[in-house]
């Protein structure tokens, strides 16, 4: 008796250390079916202890999920222990409940230790919807390219799963995906998918994401990129595919780069956006051809010859960047600013183009390169000077990216300036533009906030394209909303169209900002856009792109005709 009474206190000694980790306790065979359930059942799955028995874990999970659970259940071996993941059960009243999931497999046993503890949604590690890809589950491109510069931004402690990053790319997926149903194809997607997850899941600190249809990314350490590649081609022979998934992989240590964690970030984007457009190739052509005797994934180089064939493509760009810059190919254009009651300009835009072309693809790079505050400064001493000799009426808006303003050297640089200029309080705008990521909003609100008064109106350009400008919006002040183009283009053909728009517009109205409608080109759009309250316009059905600062007021009294109506232009001065 007192022998029962001792095992009895173990067993409660041993189910408090549990239950101290974990909700619920559960024993899963080698079937997945659950064979043994104690703790929280009810409130993480909405069934009882007894009711789970005999059902398939997989079944508690959200369909997402069940093939990464699957792949991280086989893969422990004896005395194996899971690193510990963030994972979503199904209730049984259709809500999700976001938990860890740890695992154990005892010594000889077809038995595994499965618990699960509840967290809440923000401290599980999990991207927001918007980031997902909805095939796969992995990130999307931005979000991808965003978690793999924040792995080496300096002065964070950096994750040793993330030192390096495999490129994957497979030529035939498009071909194979055309000959299977939608339930294999979404079967396949989700079995590639839960391979990237494991490896680059949020639980060892590394990540992963889907760049175009069949290129794909993971920041890992480098011994285990050998075996995602031998797992993504081992997917066709489990799913009984008519041909084998090709991989064609390569793998980039920052580690050996032997460079500053700053210059390995702006190097591995380099090399991120440079694969998301062309493939390996490209990436080939960076650092060289794989070692000789190497397959699946290649690991590109010695250390130093990897980084050197970065370094020599980046300083190339950078060298022409600074020669563009340098040497006068860089340029403004001015596009006005329209009131959509009265026609008359409210204020000109500044865009630069180099070498006559937009600079898209120029402001992308300097912002890999880390030269874009450059690019801006330059841009807003451009229109200083402008300023200084327009006449007193106009005023110009100039972009700033969210990179600049997350930069304490330029917005004190900035600051000087237009304090040492007072005359140009209230002729000076800023926009604050999505190309990059702020990360310290409060920051960002306090440096907005003294430009604001010093005089210079901010506005957020090109709202409603991200889910950053509605954190933008919530955060920060501005005085002006640009609703982007891409909206104004369609509303008048598509009802669900207007009524975003629409809605963008009583949010403005109720915080208490002007809105301006971007790419207005036909007399249509302007008589919606003034019938739902927009205030102003930009776009060509007012003027294209001028090369000097001056006042286009237009003509509006005539909207009554036809739709081949266009406004009567009246520059200043005739």
């Amino acid at each position: 008796m007192f022998r029962i009474v001792i095992e009895m206190k173990r067993v409660e000694r041993y189910l408090g250390f549990a239950f101290a980790n974990a909700d619920l306790l559960m024993e899963v065979d080698g079937d997945g079916v659950l064979r043994f359930a104690a703790g929280a059942a009810l409130a993480l799955t909405g069934f009882s202890d007894a009711e789970l028995t005999g059902r398939a874990l997989g079944d508690l999970l959200v369909p997402a999920d069940r093939a990464l659970v699957r792949r991280l259940l086989d893969a422990l071996g004896d005395n194996g222990r899971g690193v510990p993941r963030p994972v979503r059960l199904r209730h049984r009243d259709g809500r999700v409940v976001v938990c860890v999931l740890a695992a154990y497999r005892m010594l000889g046993s077809p038995i595994l230790n499965v618990t699960f503890c509840q967290v809440a949604a923000s401290q599980a590690g999990l991207p927001v919807p918007a980031d997902i890809d909805p095939a796969t589950d992995l990130l999307t491109p931005a979000a991808f390219a965003r978690a793999a510069g924040d792995s080496v931004v300096p002065g964070q402690p950096e994750p040793p799963a993330r030192s390096a990053m495999t490129l994957l790319e497979m030529n035939n997926l498009p071909a194979i995906r055309t000959h299977l149903t939608a339930r294999a194809d979404s079967q396949l997607m989700t079995e590639m998918g839960a391979v990237f997850r494991q490896y680059g899941g949020a639980g060892t600190g590394a990540v992963a994401g889907r760049l175009a249809d069949n290129r794909f990314g993971v920041m890992a350490p480098t011994s285990l990129a050998d075996q995602i590649t031998r797992d993504i081609a081992q997917i066709a022979a489990d799913l009984g595919l008519d041909q084998p998934i090709a991989v064609d992989a390569r793998t980039l240590d920052s580690d050996s780069f032997g460079l500053s964690r700053a210059d390995r970030s702006r190097l591995l984007l380099h090399a991120l956006r440079r694969f998301a457009e062309a493939g390996v190739g490209a990436v080939d052509m960076l650092v060289g051809q794989p070692e000789a005797g190497q397959s699946g994934a290649g690991q590109l180089g010695a250390g130093q010859s990897a980084a050197a064939g970065f370094v020599k493509d980046a300083v190339g760009c950078l060298a022409r960047l600074r020669d563009d810059l340098g040497g006068n190919r860089l340029s403004l254009i001015y596009e006005p600013i329209v009131d959509l009651k009265t026609g008359r300009m409210h204020h000109l835009e500044v865009l630069s183009r180099f070498n006559g072309d937009r600079p898209g693809s120029v402001i992308t790079l300097a912002e890999e390169l880390g030269v874009i505050n450059d690019v801006d400064m330059l841009v807003c001493s451009l229109a200083m000077k402008e300023l200084e000799t327009a006449p007193a009426d106009i005023i110009l808006a100039v972009n700033l990216s969210a990179v600049s303003v997350g930069s304490d050297l330029f917005m004190q640089s900035l600051m000087t300036q237009v304090r040492a200029q007072p005359g140009l309080a209230g002729r000076l705008m800023f926009e604050v533009t999505e190309t990059g990521q702020m990360g310290d909003l409060e920051r960002a609100r306090n440096v907005l906030g003294a430009l604001r008064r010093q005089g210079h109106p901010i506005c957020l350009d090109d709202f409603g394209v991200g889910m950053a400008s509605f954190t933008y919006i919530r955060s920060l002040d501005f005085d002006h909303v640009k609703l982007d183009g891409s909206f104004i283009a369609r509303m008048c053909v598509s009802k669900r169209e207007e009524a975003i728009v629409s809605g963008m517009l009583a949010l403005c109205r109720g915080l208490g900002v002007t809105a301006i409608a971007e790419h207005v080109e036909n007399p249509e759009q302007l008589l919606r856009l003034r019938g739902l309250g927009c205030a102003m316009g930009q776009g060509w059905l007012f003027s294209k792109g001028m090369g000097r600062p001056q006042r286009r007021d237009v003509d509006l009294r005539h909207l009554s005709r036809p739709s081949g109506w266009q406004p009567t232009v009246i520059d200043a001065g005739r």
